[in-house]
């Protein structure tokens, strides 16, 4: 039963990495065809991840009240209807509106998943489970933009298979039975769990930022840095595909030797890695083999730090705050999601030479912070 609870959880996962990975590239085509300025377009964008933000406190005590299957329910259900609203009225200001709404629904389905992943898995092989919820989103969010030309054969039918993976995913969950999380031992309210969570393992929180930073400043500068750097386009998907297969294809070998050697240590490496790779990066700027092998190992390392860093926040905090510190960790990874195009969009001002050390200096700063930090579990 478990298993098959987690093999549920897990297509749920990889639908909601589905349709968040064919609404990017669609809405933004689709705006950028109307003629919209490019920072209303990026504006629009954000509403995804700002529906995320504003949905994570409440989805704290709706999760507690009402258990993982609601959450989960909720956020199939938002997500549902705005999907079928967007080619209904294909308005900015509607539009906006409605990424809202897909972002705190998307938001709801999985932060009961993650929660419910987290609560239910043994300590001893949680980075496993991790990689797994990893590699379902990455697979997801992979996928989803093929759906994303359909288009322009049918201007509906995109948004139709879209809702259909809605409907499959509700049809899904009701297959398993609803589940609470770990009740306190000591009753605080939400300010003195965050308050404990940020002093006794604030650092945990890190590389859920610097993973939506890193994702978020690839999808949205990357493209233009290559563009005006001369890079076709065809070189710049290759790049971004090559980071994201290798990203797959590791999770589950990473999740493993987390297991095995430690979740933390597993994170120093890879962002060490991380860190090494983007300075070379600085190197082979006009040298698109080298860029390559660079891209493959950059996946290979980074594309895990959202899930070990989760893996690792999990064994530090007790289950009863679990819920709590997946919200922070949520919010933490939706912050580096819009604060990374921002600041990128700065930086592709300056000289081409030092456009990768964004990259360096971010995971520089949280490979040392993790190296000088004392990983110790919290006990209420």
């Amino acid at each position: 039963m478990l298993r098959f609870r987690f093999l549920i959880l897990m297509l749920i996962v990889f639908i909601s990495g589905l349709i968040q990975g064919a609404l990017i590239p669609l809405l933004s085509t689709l705006i950028e065809r109307d003629g919209a300025p490019a920072w209303l377009n990026g504006l629009n964008a954000t509403m995804l991840y700002l529906g995320v933000i504003v949905s994570a406190p409440l989805l704290e005590r709706f999760v507690r009240k009402y258990g993982f299957r609601p959450t989960i329910v909720l956020g199939i259900v938002l997500t549902a209807f705005a999907t079928f609203a967007l080619p209904l009225w294909p308005s900015l200001l509607i539009w906006a509106i409605m990424r809202f709404i897909i972002g705190f629904g998307d938001s709801a389905l999985h932060y009961g998943s993650q929660v419910w992943v987290t609560s239910a898995s043994d300590k001893r092989s949680l980075g496993r489970a991790m990689a797994y919820y990893g590699m379902s989103f990455s697979l997801g969010f992979a996928v989803g933009p093929l759906i994303a030309p359909l288009v322009d054969l049918y201007f509906w039918l995109p948004f139709l298979i879209l809702l259909f993976f809605c409907l499959a995913s509700l049809f899904l969950v009701f297959k398993v039975e609803n589940e609470y999380p770990e009740s306190e031992v000591t009753k605080t309210d939400s300010k003195g769990r965050i308050r404990l969570i940020f002093i006794g393992a604030g650092y945990t929180l890190l590389p859920a930022f610097t993973y939506g930073f890193l994702e978020a400043s690839l999808n949205a500068n990357f493209p233009i840095f290559t563009v005006r750097n001369g890079m076709s386009l065809t070189e710049t998907s290759t790049l971004i595909t090559t980071f994201i297969v290798t990203s797959i294809i590791v999770q589950l070998p990473l999740g493993r030797l987390a297991d095995r050697f430690g979740k933390k240590r597993i994170l120093q490496i890879v962002l060490t890695l991380g860190t090494f790779v983007f300075a070379f990066a600085n190197l082979a700027i006009d040298h698109f083999a080298w860029l390559l092998v660079l891209f493959a190992l950059a996946g290979a390392g980074l594309g895990s730090t959202y899930s070990l860093g989760l893996a690792h926040m999990t064994e530090v905090l007790p289950r009863s705050l679990l819920p709590t510190g997946n919200m922070l960790y949520s919010i933490s990874f939706s912050v580096g999601s819009i604060t990374g195009p921002m600041i990128g969009a700065l930086w592709l001002s300056l000289p081409k030479e030092v456009y990768f050390f964004m990259y360096t200096l971010i995971l520089g700063i949280l490979a040392t912070r993790l190296l000088t930090s004392k990983s110790k579990p919290i006990t209420l």
